[in-house]
């Protein structure tokens, strides 16, 4: 009877584990999904999410928009293609606070949790985001200008210690070499 309890533990255990890796966000990789993961791959990793293909009149997809089973957005993933072939996939933007890093960072997550956690390589203004990139993850994460107290327009360079510890991800880019 112990024999067979400790096999049910040891199996939820694993079961656990292997359900809590395909949410991890990793240099090249998030949860399973790597550069070469192929087009009917995704259609089977989310077969129980909304896959919404772009540009929609075209053949060739070269995003996909990932919804989950209520209509929030989880991911956006860009696939590198040229006209008529798929080259593996370029990048992806992580919406959910379902992904997360091994050390615990999400889109729920703030600055100061990306400061505390990872190194900053440069910290670059766009129209409405600032986007700090992060080596270790090979990934851009995007504040919104509204909480730095800048002006959207405003392209001017910003150091990182011109961001405030409590500003907010907007979302996560990871980039796949």
């Amino acid at each position: 009877m112990k024999k067979i309890l400790s096999i049910i533990v040891l199996s939820l255990i694993l079961i656990q584990c292997n359900s809590d890796k395909k949410f991890v966000i990793a240099k090249n990789n998030l949860g399973g999904i790597q550069k070469n993961t192929t087009v009917a791959e995704l259609d089977k990793m989310f077969k129980n999410d909304s896959v919404v293909k772009l540009p929609k009149d075209l053949d060739v997809f070269n995003r996909y928009r990932i919804y989950d089973q209520t209509g929030k957005h989880l991911l956006t993933i860009n696939l590198n293609a040229t006209r008529d072939t798929i080259k593996g996939i370029g990048s992806i933007k992580i919406f959910s606070n379902t992904y997360k890093t091994e050390k615990g960072l999400n889109t729920d997550s703030t600055f100061k949790d990306v400061i505390g956690n990872y190194s900053i390589s440069k910290v670059e203004p766009f129209i409405s985001s600032v986007i700090v990139s992060v080596d270790e993850l090979n990934a851009g994460i995007a504040l919104d200008k509204k909480d730095l107290k800048i002006n959207e327009f405003d392209m001017r360079k910003i150091s990182k210690d011109q961001i405030p510890d409590m500003a907010k991800i907007k979302y996560i880019t990871l980039w796949f070499d």
